[in-house]
């Protein structure tokens, strides 16, 4: 298989598993489009080319023409220099890695996280938060987000992926948008009635039972196990942990209890402050199952093997 496939495969599930309506995915689409055709000079050769096809930011090809042919892969959550130069020193022993993939981002796709944020607030506007409320509260978070990545040395392992002739990509929202769906679904049909039947119900999910091994399994933040779940938020796409000031307000939309990957302090403070249950998923865990439920689709078109590395393990469901 093809770089080029595997990437626009992921992209493709991703936007299968995005839960905005199909038109507030097509208008962010037409925006960026028609910046594009108003651009000149300097700023149209900058211009992402990439961003007038879907809308992940954080989610692209960082090193490679896209022609190579995939058939081991080097997957973690986290690939930075370090893991760069141990796929490297598995090549020299003989172990053939075509491709090495990150969750997280880097590079232009790092840089540009605060572009996928918009996607919290879309969802909101599902529990009856009204567009004007869900951005106003959102755009002051994807300030202080864009702020504190900008200073940042994005191009390290894209430029350690190139001098060492490493294809390297990255599948950020794409992946978590996979697992933000599933789960939700999953709590939809389901309808657990106390915060003992979320947690038992993630317990039962491979990727959280191989955490728990770990010491890294699903646990309440918020709530005692017999507490009702009442409605469930799954709260794990959209870059990177939303606004404090999003609690009051999904609280008064009815949401009783949120199931995230993880909560920052100060979250936890005011979610506690509001009543709200908060169910800790587990972060690495999230983002690896996440990654698995979008390489069962790209797997699809033919299988690829993987070497598993910085937290991620290959689970098929296929």
């Amino acid at each position: 298989m093809r770089l080029k496939t595997i990437y626009e495969k992921a992209v493709e599930k991703g936007l299968s598993e995005d839960q905005r309506p199909r038109r507030v995915i097509e208008d962010a689409l037409k925006a960026v489009r028609k910046d594009f055709r108003k651009a000149k000079g300097v700023d149209r050769d900058a211009f992402d080319r990439e961003s007038l096809k879907h809308p992940y930011a954080d989610t692209r090809v960082l090193n490679g023409s896209g022609k190579e042919e995939i058939k081991d892969m080097m997957v973690g959550i986290d690939i930075d220099v370090s893991e760069l130069l141990l796929a490297d020193r598995l090549r020299k022993q003989g172990v053939n890695i075509d491709l090495v993939v990150s969750h997280h981002p880097s590079g232009r796709a790092y840089a540009q996280l605060h572009k996928v944020m918009d996607i919290q607030p879309a969802l909101w506007e599902k529990y009856g938060l009204t567009a004007e409320v869900a951005r106003g509260i959102m755009k002051e978070r994807i300030e202080q987000v864009f702020r504190g990545v900008s200073p940042a040395n994005h191009t390290r392992a894209v430029d350690a992926a190139r001098l060492l002739g490493i294809p390297f990509m990255c599948i950020h929202t794409a992946a978590d948008n996979c697992v933000a769906g599933f789960l939700q679904k999953l709590f939809d049909k389901k309808k657990p009635k106390k915060l003992e039947n979320v947690l038992n119900i993630l317990k039962g999910i491979p990727e959280y039972k191989a955490a728990m091994k770990q010491g890294a399994g699903p646990f309440l933040l918020i709530g005692e196990k017999d507490s009702e779940a009442g409605k469930i938020f799954v709260d794990m796409t959209g870059g990177t942990s939303g606004p404090d000031k999003m609690f009051a307000r999904l609280s008064q939309s009815g949401i009783k209890t949120i199931v995230g990957m993880h909560c920052k302090e100060s979250g936890y403070k005011v979610a506690k402050s509001e009543f709200i249950n908060y169910v800790i998923a587990g972060h690495i865990a999230s983002d690896t199952l996440g990654l698995n439920l979008l390489f069962d689709a790209v797997e699809k078109r033919g299988s690829l093997n993987f070497i598993e590395c910085s937290g991620f393990r290959r689970i098929r469901r296929h």
